[in-house]
């Protein structure tokens, strides 16, 4: 019994009728969602189209196949527009129609083994039933079957279900043991939307020019017609699915007039643009976890993923930069991309068209495969050609200088025969704000990049921020050599290379590599050198001391020709004080306004890092000083180290590590650090004093002198019992033992500003020694 159902909406009037009437209901669909109140999304299995059923799908379910007929209708208050048709089900039926289609298809690692295909629509309520001609049987929608040797064989299939539907198809199988050749053939499948093509080639070698092509039958999974007899053929598609494409063909030997049999098929998808390809997602897929890369991204599901990796691994084919609650201000790109037409041979021409809103004033198109980026201001249209098949990630970002910027990345599908998640291209190479060479550090060495792509502009990066974290950003349209994009020197991600980026640089600073030697006998050489020969030191004055040298590059015969920036290590004692004092000097690279200088102390490894670096594509030719550099150290340190030397004079060296050179394009330029470095040697003043005080005297050394938080005391090598501290009255205020070290130190920070002696009693006499506090 039929039931008639009257529903009335806003004055139209829709008969629907519901029931098994396969007579009426002549479409078959499938389920791909379905959204409460407002219907589901449904799939026309006949021509691929995606229709809103928002009247007649209340007892639909996701993933059921149905047969109906649909006519147009409004869409419901409160639902959301989308970009598909909006129907009424007029008639729905769960009985599906009874078609028997099948493909053999040959599986090349088992001889005379072929596996079968039912085109069916849904193998759990319609019953598969096979005949292969050799008295063996099989039920399923997908079997494989091993004939017992060569020869052809009728192959039937018998569909039936619950309705009394019986439905069969029979074809000819010629079962061979094809060789590894293949006969001397393979086959090219490709397909832009539902247009299909193929063509058979030579397999081009290995005994291909031994055969020629005499037949050919081409054949599909979904199909029980031939689609062609040529070489090659177009044809269109059904509508959107997974096909396995097929060629049954016959080659001839022309010395010996055999024939050789072979079946050659590739499995393409053919899918509809959509937010989500099922056919890309691959869960296994490695992607950094969002505790290593956490660059969250919008996806076109309105889900946010950790990074695009995981976008893409869940089937995502369009996302933008940021988190979902981030996109939306006051400019948002959007945009369509659609593969117009196109083979692997001749490529695909694709367009692109613009749907951002807002106020930018900038937009760039990134295509993807390395060609130029598209860079402008406002555009409708943009015709792109890409040359081979696959998937590529094209990018589109906009923005203004009032500071608004979105971008958004979209995978571009050119054909059938790249829909697998193999095919998928990797995430974006991220940026880590200060590491501008992209080996995972911030240090001098990125100082040198700065330089090379000095005031160069491009597209900000979304969401910028100089936290040590990795961010997504839209590719410049140039590079520095290594593959350096030159986003990666953006490092504030305001768009533009200059000083403030040098600055992120020091934010995260990471020591240089101090235990790479740079020795290349013929190249210009970096040095290090001191003014002088010896430094004497007096013990009578206890004031610190200073070292100084200069930072020198290339010489008379070997002058530095086409230098453009340099970076280094000086390595210095333990006994030197904290930042030791690094000033450029512009007699070999010029005026401050042409380059950028960076100066980092890294105590921890007693080690001086500097970098300097052109900034205005201009290179430097010769020889001179590039910095002076001024160590500090206390004069009762120094004392010590002789003393423990039975007072023979201590080298003071500061070999060069780390070094690297560019040229104004940002290549390697080769300069030299020497083997034997410049020394400076210190040496303690010989006492000439004759009477017994003034001996002890001079062994005993205070530091510093005024103080005001701790005082250290040399004493050389006499046998200290204890120290006292008097005050001016000759008091006693602080008795302090020794601990049979040369140096002793005391704080004094509780003590009352004023003069104090300090009273250091030996088995050798009394010292006696004036000490301010402050």
């Amino acid at each position: 019994m039929q039931k008639k159902l009257h529903i009335v909406w806003f004055g139209w009037v829709l008969l629907f009728w519901a029931g098994s009437l396969s007579a009426q209901c002549d479409r078959v669909g499938w389920v791909s969602g379905v959204t409460p109140g407002c219907g589901a999304q449904i799939v026309d299995l006949d021509n691929g189209q995606t229709l809103q059923a928002v009247v007649g799908a209340d007892a639909l379910s996701g993933g059921q196949y149905f047969t109906f007929i649909s006519e147009s209708a409004p869409l419901p208050p409160g639902c959301q527009v989308g970009s598909f048709p909006v129907v009424a089900l007029t008639c729905v039926s769960n009985q599906l129609p009874c078609k028997a289609n099948f493909a053999p298809i040959p599986l090349s690692d088992q001889l005379l083994t072929y596996k079968f295909v039912a085109n069916i629509y849904d193998e759990n309520t319609q019953l598969c039933t096979w005949d292969f001609g050799d008295g063996a049987t099989a039920t399923g929608a997908v079997v494989t079957h091993t004939f017992a040797h060569e020869s052809a064989y009728t192959v039937c299939l018998t569909i039936s279900d619950a309705f009394g539907c019986s439905a069969q198809e029979c074809r000819q199988v010629q079962a061979s043991e094809t060789d590894y050749n293949w006969c001397g053939f393979r086959i090219q499948v490709s397909a832009v939307g539902t247009s299909l093509q193929g063509r058979i080639l030579s397999s081009g070698g290995g005994g291909a020019e031994e055969y020629v092509l005499d037949s050919v039958q081409w054949y599909s999974s979904k199909s029980s017609q031939i689609l062609s007899e040529s070489p090659s053929f177009t044809a269109t598609l059904p509508g959107y699915g997974t096909y396995t494409i097929c060629a049954t063909y016959k080659s001839i030997s022309p010395f010996d007039g055999s024939a050789c049999y072979a079946t050659r098929c590739q499995t393409i998808t053919v899918a509809e643009s959509a937010c989500v390809n099922p056919a890309l997602q691959d869960q296994t897929k490695l992607c950094p976890s969002a505790s290593q890369l956490d660059a969250l991204v919008c996806g076109c599901d309105a889900n946010t993923y950790a990074n695009e990796c995981e976008a893409m691994a869940n089937g995502i084919g369009q996302w933008w930069a940021g988190s979902c609650g981030s996109v939306v201000g006051a400019c948002l790109s959007r945009m369509e991309a659609q593969v117009i037409s196109g083979n692997p041979d001749d490529g695909y021409l694709t367009h692109f068209y613009n749907k951002s809103s807002g106020t930018y004033n900038f937009a760039q198109l990134d295509f993807g495969d390395g060609s130029p980026l598209w860079e402008g201001v406002f555009w409708d249209t943009i015709v792109h050609q890409y040359n081979a098949p696959g998937i590529y990630k094209a990018n589109m970002t906009v923005w203004s200088a009032a500071g608004c910027v979105s971008s958004l990345s979209q995978l571009i599908i050119t054909d059938a025969i790249s829909m697998v998640a193999q095919a998928l291209p990797p995430a974006t190479d991220y940026v880590l704000p200060g590491d501008a060479n992209r080996d995972q550090r911030a240090n001098a060495y990125d100082l040198l990049n700065l330089g090379v792509g000095h005031t160069s502009l491009g597209a900000p990066r979304p969401d910028a921020h100089t936290a040590w974290v990795a961010q997504f950003s839209p590719n410049w349209d140039h590079d520095i050599q290594q593959n350096v994009n030159y986003k990666h020197l953006d490092c504030d991600g305001n768009g533009v290379v200059n000083e403030l980026d040098a600055d992120v640089i020091a934010q995260h600073y990471s020591a240089l590599d101090s235990s790479y030697l740079s020795i290349l006998p013929n190249a210009p050489p970096l040095r290090f050198e001191f003014d002088q020969d010896t430094l004497f030191i007096d013990p009578n004055n206890p004031t610190p001391i200073q070292i100084t040298g200069w930072v020198k590059v290339g010489s008379p015969s070997k002058p530095a020709l086409g230098l453009y920036g340099l970076a280094f290590a000086l390595q210095y004692p333990d006994y030197i004080h904290h930042n030791p004092d690094a000033d450029y000097d512009d007699d070999f690279f010029g005026s401050t306004n042409h380059l950028l200088w960076l100066s980092k102390d890294v105590f921890t490894r007693n080690q001086l890092d500097i970098g300097v670096t052109r900034k205005n594509g201009i290179s430097v030719n010769g020889y001179g000083k590039v910095a002076k550099v001024t160590f500090t150290t206390d004069v009762i340190i120094i004392i010590d180290i002789i003393g423990r030397s039975e007072n023979q004079p201590i080298p003071f060296v500061v070999p060069i590590r780390g070094l690297k050179a560019i040229d104004k394009s940002g290549g390697k330029f080769d300069l030299s650090a020497p083997i034997q470095t410049d020394t400076i040697w210190l040496k303690s003043i010989k006492i000439n004093s004759s009477t017994q005080e003034e001996i002890l005297s001079s062994k005993v050394l205070v530091s510093p002198n005024p103080a005001s938080d701790q005082v250290v005391v040399y004493c050389s090598d006499l046998q200290v019992e204890h120290l006292e501290v008097l005050n001016g009255l000759g008091q006693k205020v602080r008795q302090i033992p020794a601990n049979g070290n040369r140096t002793m130190r005391i704080t004094v920070s509780d003590l009352p500003a004023g003069v104090y002696t300090l009273r250091i009693l030996a088995e050798e006499g009394v010292v006696d020694k004036k000490l301010m506090v402050r």
